[in-house]
């Protein structure tokens, strides 16, 4: 595998250095690769935003009509400066994806948030095969204990 890092660390957040871009980025940058509409993962002010096609609606509502918004449908890729970059379901949410990056046979996926029981108000999420695997953490801990879904479906089907 190369030596160069596909995604790194900075104050801005996750940047690309190859294509520069950001993937949810902290603070505003010239451009913008969103996971999903959050308002964690998705900041106003960033100089264009690529997210999935499924995504638009909901972040659009989010930018406003002005935000320089562009779109890929699931697994379509887009090649910036040579990382092939796919956006796959994630199941959190109503667009939201997982990144799949790849230049020069390294791939990496950034996840942002994901879910992967049965969500009928989402596409469901996808296995992606990667060498390196930056996954979104916050409720992995153990005190966190959701409901079964079915329950839950179950419970607001009979109110």
């Amino acid at each position: 595998m190369p030596s160069e890092e596909l995604v790194i660390p900075t104050p801005k957040g996750l940047y690309c250095p190859r294509a520069d871009v950001y993937i949810d980025p902290w603070q505003p940058v010239p451009r913008a690769l969103v996971t999903h509409a959050h308002a964690d993962h998705l900041r106003w002010g960033c100089g264009s935003y690529l997210v999935s096609a499924e995504g638009e609606g909901v972040t659009r509502v989010r930018l406003g009509t002005e935000a320089r918004l562009e779109t890929l449908e699931w697994s379509e890729a887009r090649t910036i400066g040579g990382l092939r970059v796919s956006f796959h379901p994630a199941g959190h949410i109503l667009g939201s994806a997982q990144i799949r990056l790849e230049y020069k046979g390294q791939v990496a996926v950034v996840t942002g948030d994901y879910k992967r029981h049965h969500d009928p108000t989402t596409t469901a999420f996808e296995l992606v095969r990667a060498h390196t695997l930056m996954t979104e953490s916050t409720f992995a801990l153990p005190i966190f204990r959701w409901p079964d879904s079915a329950a839950v479906e179950r419970e607001i089907g009979e109110w």
